[in-house]
C-alpha cells in the first residue's frame, strides 16, 4: 500500500513537471524558423527529403506528422511544438530517474518526501540550462534524442529493480528497441550502451 502511494506520488510529481516545463518551453518557442540546422529538418520533413548525412529518418516522419497539425499557417510554428513537448517528457524521466538512483543510495521511506523534493530540484535544474532548454524551443534532432536516452536509462533501472520478476526480460527488449529506433535520430544514444552493460553486469554478479 505504502509502495503504491509513493509510485502514485511519483507519477503526480513527474506529470506537473511535464506541464511546467512544457508551458516554459511553449511560451519561448520559435514562432518559426529559427537559424542553424532547423529550416532544413523543417523543409525536410514537410516534403519527406532527405537532410544532411547522416540522415533522420525517424525524427522526419514524426516531424511529418506534426506539419500536419492544422493550428497555424506556418508550418515551422507547427513543428516546433514537437521539441517542447518531447523536452518536457525528459524532464519527467530525468525526475523519475533520479528517484531511482536516490532510492538505490538511502532506501529509508522515512525520508522519502526530501528524496523526491531533491529529485524535483536536480531535474529542474536541468530544465533549465542552456542547452536543453535551447533544444527544447526549436526543431532540432537533439530534443527526440534526449528523450530516447532518458527512456532507455530508466528502462534498465526498472530492470535492474525487477530483475527478479518473471518478464523482466522485456525491459532488455524494449531497450534493444528503443536504442535501434534511435539511431534513425541521433547517435547519442549509442552512449547509453557501455552504462546498461555495467548495470546488468553488477546486477547479476555477486558483488
Amino acid at each position: 500500500m505504502i509502495q503504491a502511494l509513493k509510485n502514485n506520488l511519483e507519477n503526480v510529481v513527474a506529470g506537473l513537471l511535464f506541464v511546467i516545463t512544457f508551458a516554459i518551453y511553449f511560451s519561448t518557442m520559435a514562432p518559426t524558423v529559427s537559424f542553424w540546422d532547423t529550416g532544413e529538418f523543417i523543409a525536410t520533413s514537410h516534403i519527406l527529403g532527405i537532410p544532411h548525412p547522416p540522415g533522420s529518418p525517424l525524427f522526419l516522419l514524426i516531424g511529418k506528422l506534426f506539419t500536419l497539425i492544422p493550428i497555424s499557417s506556418d508550418i515551422a510554428f507547427r513543428m516546433n511544438i514537437f521539441s517542447p513537448l518531447i523536452s518536457a517528457g525528459t524532464i519527467s524521466l530525468l525526475f523519475l530517474i533520479c528517484n531511482q538512483f536516490i532510492h538505490r543510495l538511502n532506501s529509508n521511506d522515512n525520508v522519502k518526501y526530501f528524496k523526491m523534493w531533491s529529485s524535483v530540484i536536480a531535474s529542474l535544474t536541468f530544465a533549465f540550462t542552456h542547452s536543453h532548454w535551447f533544444n527544447a524551443v526549436e526543431t532540432e534532432v537533439y530534443a527526440l534524442s534526449s528523450f530516447m536516452t532518458a527512456l532507455v536509462v530508466y528502462l534498465i533501472l526498472i530492470w535492474s529493480k525487477n530483475k527478479e520478476k518473471e518478464h523482466s526480460a522485456m525491459y532488455l527488449m524494449g531497450i534493444v528497441y528503443v536504442i535501434g529506433l534511435a539511431t534513425g535520430v541521433h547517435l547519442l544514444n549509442l552512449l547509453t550502451i557501455p552504462f546498461i552493460g555495467l548495470i546488468i553486469y553488477f546486477s547479476t554478479s555477486n558483488f
